[in-house]
């Protein structure tokens, strides 16, 4: 994104983003076009992914460890490392 586009979001005009560009103080990863235009890497947010199986009865704990296993499987063909698993038996919810 645009140094102007960063500034606006973090609150700060354009010229102090600017000076701390050329300062080299800038907190985040930034780099300047041929052009003069100066782009701001945001970097991505760490996070978790949370997978969540459900069934409609605790009749079906067998049906609900199958898809928690295959939600973590696929979750590992993606590539992600970090997930937690919500199960859940709807019954006593009422749902059906």
């Amino acid at each position: 994104m645009k140094l102007s586009e960063w500034a606006r979001k973090q609150g700060i005009s354009y010229l102090t983003a600017w000076r701390w560009f050329k300062a080299g103080q800038l907190p985040v990863p930034a780099r300047q076009l041929p052009t003069g235009t100066i782009l701001v890497e945001e970097p991505n947010p760490e996070g978790r992914t949370v997978l969540y199986a459900r069934v409609s009865s605790a009749d079906q704990k067998d049906d609900l460890q199958r898809r928690v296993q295959r939600l973590e499987a696929v979750a590992r063909e993606q590539g992600w490392t970090a997930f937690d698993v919500a199960r859940r038996a709807l019954e006593a919810m009422g749902c059906g």
